[in-house]
C-alpha cells in the first residue's frame, strides 16, 4: 500500500512538470550514486536497501519483511533491478522473477502521454494534487540533509524527499491496517558501485514481459 502512495504521488508531481518522452534514460534522481539503508515499521516491518549509480539509472533494491495480520506472520524477500537496458522484479524465496525492457516502460509511459498536450497533463497533475489533498510542507532537515516535505490529507501521509530520492514516509492507513513508515537509517553519497553489483543473481527463473504479448500484437518476421 505505502510504494503505491508513493508511485501515485510521484506521478503526480511528475505530471505537474511536463510530459517526458523519454523518462527511463533521463536522471532519476540528483545525486550520481548512493548506498541507502532503511528500517520498515508498522504491521510491516524490516528492512531495506537501495544501491544506485549514474543518477538512477542503476538501481539495486534488496527488501526483507515480515508482516502480521490476523495471527498470521507472512515473510517475504525481494529484489528490484534496473540498468539502461532492463528491470527486474525478482521474488527471492521463490526464486522467480519478471523482466521488462526499458524501451517497453518508455512505451507504457507514451501511451499516457501521447494522447495530451503538456498543458492538459500539467492540468490532469494538478487535479489529481487537489483531489488527494496534496500540500507542500516546506523542508525540514532529515539524517542531516534538507528534504523537500509532502502531506497528503486523502492519503494521510507524509514524505521528505532529498534530490528526488524518498529518505523517509509516514501513512495512517487505520482500521486493521494500521500505520506504515520507512525511513532511511543511513546514507552514503556519491561512492564508487561495482558494474557487479546490478545483476541478477544465479539460480532465478525470469520471464520476460513483453507487451506485443500483452496486447496481442505480432511481431514482424
Amino acid at each position: 500500500m505505502k510504494k503505491t502512495i508513493l508511485s501515485v504521488m510521484s506521478f503526480v508531481i511528475a505530471m505537474i512538470g511536463f510530459a517526458q518522452q523519454d523518462y527511463m534514460n533521463m536522471k532519476q534522481f540528483d545525486v550520481k550514486s548512493g548506498k541507502i539503508e532503511y528500517k520498515i515499521e508498522g504491521k510491516t516491518n524490516g528492512t531495506k536497501t537501495l544501491w544506485f549509480d549514474d543518477y538512477g539509472r542503476y538501481q539495486y533494491e534488496h527488501t526483507v519483511t515480515s508482516t502480521k495480520m490476523f495471527g498470521m506472520t507472512t515473510k517475504a524477500e525481494s529484489l528490484k533491478i534496473r540498468d539502461k537496458e532492463w528491470m527486474y522484479d525478482i521474488n527471492l524465496v521463490e526464486k522467480t522473477g519478471t523482466k521488462m525492457h526499458v524501451d517497453n516502460a518508455n512505451e507504457m509511459l507514451n501511451g499516457v502521454t501521447d494522447a495530451t498536450t503538456d498543458d492538459q497533463l500539467k492540468k490532469f497533475g494538478e487535479d489529481m494534487q487537489k483531489d488527494m489533498d496534496m500540500k507542500d510542507g516546506g523542508t525540514e532537515s532529515f539524517l542531516g540533509r534538507t528534504c523537500k516535505v509532502t502531506t497528503s490529507g486523502k492519503l494521510n501521509s507524509k514524505t521528505w524527499e532529498y534530490k528526488r530520492i524518498f529518505l523517509k514516509s509516514t501513512v495512517e492507513l487505520g482500521g486493521i491496517l494500521g500505520s506504515s513508515n520507512e525511513e532511511a537509517t543511513s546514507f552514503e553519497e556519491n561512492i564508487s558501485i561495482p558494474a557487479s553489483k546490478f545483476t541478477v543473481p544465479s539460480g532465478i527463473e525470469i520471464q520476460e514481459i513483453d507487451l506485443n504479448n500483452i496486447y496481442g500484437v505480432e511481431g514482424e518476421e
